[in-house]
């Protein structure tokens, strides 16, 4: 990504790298949190409070993904 790319192509670029790496990264941060900010892993914490005040002090909100993994599948009920 170009530096001077949008924070939303940023994000959007690493929300892709989470969605494709999910399974590899559920079987090492299993019932976690991370944070994805240039297509890797920056931080890991199960509380999810403490992840976003490390994650905020060291890079650009707007750029990173933050989301939660399990190996357990996910049901849906419609």
């Amino acid at each position: 990504m170009d530096k001077n790319g949008s924070s939303f192509d940023d994000w959007t670029e690493n929300h892709a790298w989470f969605r494709t790496n999910y399974a590899r990264l559920a079987r090492r941060f299993d019932h976690e949190n991370v944070a994805v900010y240039g297509k890797k892993v920056v931080d890991h914490d199960s509380s999810l409070s403490k992840l976003l005040n490390r994650v905020g002090k060291s890079y650009p909100r707007d750029r990173v993904v933050v989301e939660y993994v399990t190996r357990k599948k996910r049901e849906l009920i419609l």
